[in-house]
This record gives structure tokens, sequence and C-alpha cells, in this order.
């Protein structure tokens, strides 16, 4: 511990001129960004190892193989555990059989191709100029859109499941846009990547549709093996998502709670896109028995307004391109390696990283298990990497910072008596759930885990079938929640995700069990180094039941002004503070030019890592001043790091959450469409707002981790 944290900085460094070089200087000179991955931190670093935790367990050359249960040991959970782990192995082994795949070819991406068209006018599944001439046809249209959702794949609109944002115990039916094969809708500007995109759809559409499978000829895919007709069909299909980029909501107000909730029915639906059969559309994608008696949450009416005038000028012709992309883009990966090369080489180009390098296979079929079984691949996870009493010290790391929230409120000047009184009841009513799911299913039982995926067929040797399945059984599973209360008991990720959240819409914090392993937290650090981490993320979390989003939630879950105009206005101003100081933030991009933070974008990651590390900072001095001998709370010196004072530590421990390593195209994609700023900027812009850290390292005013002006709400 002590070698890594010495390795990770460089004490040469002036923490007041940048602390993020010297909590992280090392690291940054040190590590080597995997060659096929974006960058390299510690949330990427964890998140391998327990990729390599997980494999471990599903590989079956590597893991345990199920063994039959004898007489002697029979019991219903050995069964279900046995059970299991073979269908995670199954599932597994599907995926690592590229030999399969590749007899398999391209015919099961053609039949699903079939099945999602199949409303559309019969003249040949493989004519890129087919119905050219056509406008768009309600039904059919409708039909198509139909299909790609109860298969897990979304065209210009999706239709999901959620909790209702003022009923927070019940499910409703949220309409959001979709439909963008880029990350974010800024990479259509992009002139460079909007043509690598349109020649990955061209030959996509080629390797798929062409009238000779060019994988199996025996001679190397050329780019001049793509014929006009498909080169003329990818330029459709990037004209129509230009258009739906156009259109389409800033990510700031799609994140807005209030501007997000706009109940529409049925009829009303119809009136703003008449090119849609809606009835129709949701007949077709509720399973049997499952009604919506509400009205659908529409993320944006001006959205779905813009959309119909794009639809009445677009060709059924240009409408199948656009859908059968969607198909093609969404089951591609799950073909031969031949067949969805194009793919990862577009991935590879919007990350930066070699278009030559195969990513490696093993790491795509953890992510497959992580997706399809995550919660039964996280029982066996727990049992192996998450014990002792890791859960109940994270949790004593939880309630202390709730602790230190519930005293702050009372003390904040601009806080006046009505919002104060609904702050602390918002924090009091705060849950948190730590490690994994106990309820729907429970992951500590086999049982409850191999009844919930009971209706989840694995097959050993159908990869492309088991993705399908999945897609499939997910959607039903999400959509038969419709008539059902909201399970706020169940973490909405496997246990072994690497990261922690704030859900407003149960007031619960969550932290999985692979987040809390080293560098964010063991049980045996002293307290200064867990809650220079640990700490600060559980503070993180509780802040954002604060900040310009979650403060928009109240203590039941419903999305409710709780805030007088006045501290309202009083927050806002303080908020601005940070919109301005993140916003003078820049990378450079890989064209070399300087690029800006989106400061308003940024904001509640922004207000979370200061008000996190803030209130993290006050809870470990109150524990370290109220038992300085350290016989209640552990906060002994480490070897090898005495001239570091234990302030100093905390925060130290803090600049090593966001040590990491960055390809320019991995920043580009932060600063277009991620709520993050890049990582060492959350440490510098937390750092140049603590009175508390320039005391730890004696910085005089004016240096730049000391600016004169510093931003502050909690």
């Amino acid at each position: 511990m002590v070698e890594d944290i010495l390795n990770d900085m460089n004490p040469n460094v002036d923490p007041c001129q940048d602390f993020s070089q010297f909590s992280c200087g090392g690291f940054m000179n040190t590590q080597e960004i995997p060659v096929d991955q974006a960058t390299t931190d510690y949330f990427n670093i964890l998140y391998n190892d327990n990729k390599e935790a997980i494999r471990s367990i599903v590989d079956p050359l590597l893991g345990k193989p199920p063994s039959p249960t004898s007489a002697t040991t029979k019991n219903d959970e050995t069964d279900a555990s046995q059970a299991n782990l073979l269908k995670l192995q199954d599932l597994y082994s599907a995926c690592m059989d590229e030999d399969t795949l590749a007899k398999a070819s391209r015919q099961p991406i053609l039949d699903q191709l079939e099945a999602i068209l199949a409303s559309f006018p019969q003249k040949t599944t493989t004519t890129a100029t087919s119905g050219s001439d056509i406008p768009v046809n309600k039904e059919v249209l409708t039909k198509a859109l139909a299909q790609l959702l109860k298969q897990g794949l979304a065209g210009f609109v999706d239709i999901a499941v959620i909790t209702d944002l003022v009923e927070p115990l019940v499910h409703t039916l949220n309409l959001k846009e979709s439909g963008l094969g880029l990350p974010s809708k800024g990479y259509y500007k992009d002139i460079k990547v909007v043509q690598i995109y349109e020649d990955t759809i061209a030959q996509m559409f080629q390797i798929v549709l062409g009238d000779e499978d060019v994988v199996t000829r025996g001679q190397p895919f050329m780019d001049t093996d793509v014929k006009q007709e498909w080169k003329d069909a990818a330029k459709d299909v990037v004209g129509f998502e230009t258009q739906l980029a156009a259109i389409g909501t800033e990510l700031v107000d799609q994140y807005d709670p209030i501007k997000a909730n706009n109940p529409r029915t049925v009829a009303q639906l119809s009136n703003l896109v008449p090119s849609i059969d809606w009835a129709l559309l949701l007949a077709e994608i509720l399973p049997r028995g499952v009604t919506n008696t509400r009205p659908i949450v529409a993320q944006s009416p001006q959205y779905l307004t813009q959309l119909q005038v794009i639809l009445q000028t677009t060709t059924l012709s240009t409408l199948r391109h656009y859908i059968t992309w969607v198909a093609i883009k969404g089951f591609g990966p799950n073909l031969g390696l031949p067949y969805r090369r194009p793919l990862q080489f577009l991935k590879a180009a919007i990350a930066g990283t070699s278009p030559d390098l195969l990513p490696i296979r093993w790491r795509e079929c953890v992510t497959v298990v992580n997706t399809n079984l995550g919660d039964m691949a996280g029982h066996f996870f727990i049992q192996k990497f998450f014990k002792g009493n890791s859960r109940h010290a994270a949790i004593s790391i939880i309630d202390s910072l709730l602790q230190t929230y519930a005293q702050i409120f009372p003390t904040l000047s601009w806080l006046d008596d009505p919002t104060r009184v609904g702050a602390i009841q918002k924090i009091n009513a705060m849950q948190k759930l730590v490690g994994y799911t106990t309820s729907g299913p429970d992951v500590a039982s086999s049982i409850s885990l191999q009844s919930y995926y009971s209706n989840l067929t694995i097959s050993k040797s159908d990869h492309f079938g088991n993705q399908l399945r999945y897609a499939v059984w997910e959607k039903t599973r999400e959509k038969s929640q419709l008539d059902q209360p909201v399970n706020q008991k169940k973490m909405r990720d496997p246990p072994q995700t690497v990261d922690a959240f704030y859900d407003g819409q149960s007031n619960h914090i969550i932290f999985p069990a692979g987040i809390l392993q080293p560098p964010f937290f063991h049980v045996d650090n002293p307290e200064y180094l867990n809650y220079g981490a640990m700490g600060v993320a559980a503070g993180h979390e509780i802040t954002h039941g604060f900040d310009n989003i979650g403060r928009n939630y109240d203590y039941t879950g419903r999305v409710k002004n709780w805030w007088t105009n006045e501290t309202e206005k009083a927050f806002n101003e303080k908020s601005q503070c940070f919109v301005n100081q993140y916003g003078n933030f820049s990378i450079k991009g890989p064209d070399g030019k300087n690029y800006n933070v989106n400061g308003q974008l940024t904001l509640a990651e922004n207000i979370a890592d200061n008000g996190g590390l803030k209130q993290a900072y006050r809870t470990w001095q109150s524990r370290f001043q109220s038992d300085p001998s350290g016989f209640t709370y552990k906060n002994f010196k480490l070897p090898g790091l005495e001239k570091y004072t234990p302030d100093q530590l905390f925060f130290i421990s803090f600049g090593r959450l966001w040590c990491s390593k960055e390809r320019p195209e991995w920043l580009m994609q932060l600063i277009r469409g991620n709520a993050h700023p890049p990582w060492r900027f959350r440490a510098n812009g937390a750092v140049q707002n603590s009175v508390e850290f320039s005391l730890a390292f004696k910085c005089k005013a004016g240096t730049p981790m000391n600016p004169i002006k510093k931003c502050e709400v909690w």
C-alpha cells in the first residue's frame, strides 16, 4: 500500500501548483494505457481486475467445474449453485467459441433482419434502393420500431419502464429520444469521424446484405468490395442520423427531471408524431396481460415535434436503411470475427486505439456474462472476493457521513428555514444499499438467482442466440414491471460493478461490492486513507441528493420543488461559480486544439465532488480529533510516509482516486457527451475550493491550488 502511494506520486511537484501532478505524476509517468483501451485509471484498473475475478469463475479452463451433488451433500441451495455455475460457464464458453460463430456466418443476423423488416414492402431484403420514392407508412414504421424495441434495440425513440417521477413507488412508461450510432450528437460535426462511420456502415451492409458472402469466398475483404448501392445506403443513414442529432435535446436538459417530466396520453403523442401508431406500438411491445393505464412520460415533446417534420420528408427506403443499420449495429458484435471486424475498427477510431489490434476476447465475453447474468456471477464474486467485515466497515463510513450532513444543514446561513427543514428531512430519510442486492433477486441465495433467471435459456453452442434470448428476456422482464410496485431494495448493477450511485427516485445511495477495494477502500487502512477515498466517494453520492439535479427530488423520491424562491436563487448563484470554474478547464483534442469543459453539463458532478471532499474531511477530522491516541479510530502512521501528516495523506488518498492517463480521443468523448469532467480536473478543481487543503499543504493565497475566489455550495 505505501509503495503504491509513493509510486503514484511525484514529490518533486509542488502540490500548491498542481495537486494532480503531485499525487498522480508517478502514475502518469509509469502507467501505460492498455493497447485495446482508451484510458487507464483506478476505476478501469479495478474494473479489469474484477473481470479477471469473474473469468476465474466462469472460464471452465480456470474455474471450478460444477460437480455432481452426492447423496450426503445434496440440498436445494447446493443444487442451485451448481446449476447456476454451469449456466454461467455455458454462456462464457459460447461467447469464446469463435469456430462455431464463424460457421454460422451471417445467417443469424439475416434471420433477425427478416423479422424486423417483415412489415416493409417485400421486394427484396437485399436491395438498397427498394421503395426509394415511397413516403413513410405509419403501420410499416410502427411494426419495425416495435420489433427493434422487443429485441433490446431502439430507433429514433425508445420506450422503457421507469419509476414514476411523481409517484416513486409506481412504474410508468418513459418515452425518450434515441437512435444515434455515434456516442453523442457532437460527433456529427466531426467530418473525419463521420466519414469513418459512413464507411463502416457501408462495409457492414456489404458483409451482411451483399449477394456474395465476402467472408467465406477465400479472399480478404477490401474497401473496393463495397458496391455503390451500399455506399448510397450508408449515406442515407448518416444523413438521417445527422438530422436526429440536430434536433436532439441537450444533455443538460435531458438530465433535468423537471424538464423531462412531460406526461402525455396516447392521443397527445399521436398529435405530436402522427407518423407513428402509438396505440399499435404499445400493443406490440407490452407482454401479454400487461396494460398501460397511465400517461407516458415524454422526455422531450419538442424533439417529438421536430421528429415528425423529419419523418414527413424521409422516404421509406431511407427508414428501411436506418432500421437495418440499427439492427446490424446492435446484433453485429455477436457475429463471427470477420463479420464484426468493421464495427471494431469504428470503435477503435472513436477510442483512439489501434484498428489493427483485436480486442481481447475473454474480456468481451466476461462483459457478456456481467450483462446477461450479472447478479448470478456476482454471487460467486462476493463469495470469493467480498469477505470479512468489509461491508460493515463501509456502512460505518457512510453512516458517519450522513450524520455530518445532518449537522451542517442548520449551520448554512443561505438556507432559509423551510428549505432547511426539507434538507434535514431528506438526509434523515436517505437509505443505503451496500455490497449486493438482497431482494429481486437475493444475490446471496443460489435458489433465488436460479428462479430469477429461470426463463432465460442459455446454450453452450449458440452465442448469437444467447444474446438475442437475453435481449428479449430482459425487455420482457422490464415491461412486465409496469403494473408491479417498485422494488427499492434492488441495485441497478451487479455486485462486481466498479462505481457508486445516488438514486433520487428512491433517495438511496448505492455502493456495489466491486468498488469496495483498494485504492478506494480496505478494512485495514488507517481512516485518513479510507475517508480520503471511500469517504469522499460516499460524500459525493450523498451530495448528489442536493445538487442541481438531485435537489428536485424530495425525501420520498418525488419530483417536487421543496425550495423557496429565495434559497433557490442563492443555490443558483453559488452553483454558477462552479460552472465558471470548471468551464475554464480545457483539454487538447486529437486535432491539437483546445476544448473547454462544459461547466453546466458537469455541474452536478462538480458540486458532488466538492461537497464530498469537504464533508468527508470534516467527518474524518471530527473522529480524529475525538480520538487522537487511536484507541477507537485507526489513524496509525504508515512506515515510509512519515514526512506527510495525516491531513496531507487524506488529500493524497483523494488525489489518487483520479490518477489517470487518457488518449485524446477519450478526452473528447468526455467533453462532448459526459456529465463528468476529465479526471485530473476532478482532483484539482475540488482542492482549489478547499481551505483545509491549503492549510494542510501551506499553500499561499493566490497559488494555482489556492485561488482567492473559492466556490462552495455544501
